[in-house]
């Protein structure tokens, strides 16, 4: 009975200087003097993934809330017509390559943390419904939606401009094409990519 006690004395003992050790292990990590390379890596690249949600969303809702306000209203001829939906298109057209761009950086793959396993590419991993892509195929799937959706857009807004067969009206319709299109087409890339736009 003394020998059993004694075991425990020593446990007790022992977790008293074992325990404190560890929590004190525990919270130098998180002491930022003893954060790791790879951790502050980590946490720098957290960061950079929120800036660049943020600035996402901050130009979609700018994008969204001009097209709310409405565009050229008060012009009446189609030469201010076309000046007008040139400067809009302009702005539009910027802030879908800005779009475009932070959805990109989005897809860049995290720093690889100590004790996590090396992403595999060759042969690729399995997922449910097939192999899951690396960073590399997200972004060249990427690349073949835009070029894709830009050669759409080419074609259907010149599509646009020969209902009008030659009139006045053509190019300012074909601007309003453009346009539009561009816009809905930013709500396609925020329906897409969601996931990296938002979570």
């Amino acid at each position: 009975m003394y020998g059993g006690n004694g075991r425990m004395l020593i446990v007790i003992l022992c977790a008293g200087f074992v325990l404190p050790s560890l929590l004190l292990g525990q919270q130098e990590l998180a002491d930022p003097k003893g954060v790791t390379p790879e951790q502050e890596a980590y946490r720098q690249y957290r960061a950079k993934y929120r800036s660049l949600q943020a600035q996402a969303k901050q130009v979609f809702d700018a994008e969204i809330a001009r097209e709310k306000a409405g565009e050229c209203l008060a012009v009446k001829t189609d030469y201010d017509f076309n000046v007008c939906y040139g400067k809009e298109l302009t702005i539009t057209n910027q802030n879908l390559k800005s779009y475009e761009s932070f959805i990109l950086e989005l897809m860049a793959p995290p720093p690889q943390m100590p004790g996590q396993p090396e992403v595999q590419t060759s042969p690729p991993a399995n997922g449910i419904a097939g192999p899951a892509f690396t960073s590399r195929e997200f972004e060249q799937e990427f690349e073949r939606v835009e070029q894709s959706w830009t050669h759409y857009r080419e074609v259907a807004c010149t599509a646009a401009f020969h209902q009008l067969e030659g009139g006045t009206g053509g190019p300012s319709f074909e601007l309003e094409c453009e346009l539009k299109l561009a816009r809905g087409h930013m709500r396609e890339l925020n329906m897409i990519y969601g996931e990296e736009l938002h979570q």
